[in-house]
């Protein structure tokens, strides 16, 4: 039984803070450990790892009861195994060179399948690298603690590429639709999905706060990888304008729920504003991400003889 519950996941385990402490209490091997094998990894893979808090968490929590497993002969299967060594082969193969460590750390062998769950969080972490936000800091603080502000959200969420620190006084939606994030320390009232409430972003809370609201992004980017649905491809579509055939199709994807009621009006804004045509008989319109519930194309095609003005 003793050897089961060492084998088993660490008591507590949905409290990932509190164990880290406890790990940390007594345990600076395993912290170690982990610090070198995504370096090695991440050496290998010309990638840096080691930055990444959230990859390093994970396997310190992970590798705990994996070691006891393989202590104690009784490894986990992996049904995954097959699809990562063909999906994820450059992270597979580059995670073999972590066998060495296990000798020398622990006097283990680690099976292919264990290999397999390493691989997951390490490509994790570097999908996160490749999806690089552009955020904007919605705040009236000091040039200092702004520069205080930047230095930890550098540190700890390294998906987050371009940051800019905007007043409240200068800060008007319509000129910052290009941006992926917006943190504020206070609630905006508005319904923006990019906007992220931390009311202190330099506590331990407020850091949480921010890697859950970037979680839910990326979950939903994943979800959302194909941005084609078959009821938003018109096939010859049977309209006499550009606005009618602008109508119908936004129509559709407010049915469908990807945008909303106030995307149309966006759409027929920035037409009036500038041409979105790029040649070769195609146009790409497009609205204000602010009306855009989800991440959705909308596709019609027309007979050459036809002409929409």
């Amino acid at each position: 039984m003793s050897i089961q519950i060492l084998c088993s996941k660490f008591l507590g385990i949905s409290e990932v803070e509190l164990t880290l402490e406890q790990v940390r209490k007594y345990d600076n091997k395993l912290v170690e450990f982990v610090d070198r094998m995504l370096k090695m990894i991440g050496d290998v893979l010309e990638v840096d790892l080691t930055s990444d808090k959230k990859v390093k968490e994970s396997l310190i929590v992970h590798l705990r009861p994996t070691i006891f497993r393989l202590r104690y002969g009784t490894p986990q299967d992996n049904a995954l195994i097959d699809f990562i060594k063909e999906e994820y082969k450059n992270v597979f193969r580059a995670s073999w060179v972590i066998s060495i460590l296990f000798e020398e750390s622990y006097h283990l062998q680690i099976t292919e399948d264990e290999i397999g769950y390493i691989v997951l969080y390490n490509q994790a972490a570097i999908e996160r690298k490749k999806h690089q936000y552009d955020a904007l800091v919605f705040t009236d603080s000091n040039m200092g603690h702004a520069q205080l502000i930047k230095e930890r959200i550098r540190k700890f969420v390294p998906e987050i590429g371009e940051l800019v620190f905007v007043s409240t006084h200068d800060y008007k939606t319509e000129d910052y639709w290009d941006y992926d994030l917006i943190i504020s320390s206070k609630d905006m009232k508005t319904k923006d999905k990019r906007v992220a409430v931390i009311p202190n972003i330099l506590n331990k809370n407020g850091i949480v706060g921010l890697r859950n609201h970037l979680d839910d992004m990326n979950s939903q980017m994943i979800e959302n990888e194909n941005p084609f649905s078959p009821e938003l491809i018109f096939a010859e579509l049977k309209v006499q304008t550009k606005e009618e055939c602008l109508q119908v199709m936004c129509e559709a994807m407010k049915k469908k729920g990807v945008v909303k009621d106030d995307f149309y009006g966006t759409v027929m804004e920035r037409e009036r504003n500038t041409t979105t045509t790029i040649g070769n008989g195609i146009s790409l319109p497009h609205g204000s991400p602010t009306a855009v519930n989800e991440p959705k194309v909308a596709v019609a095609f027309f007979r050459r003889t036809g002409h929409l003005g």
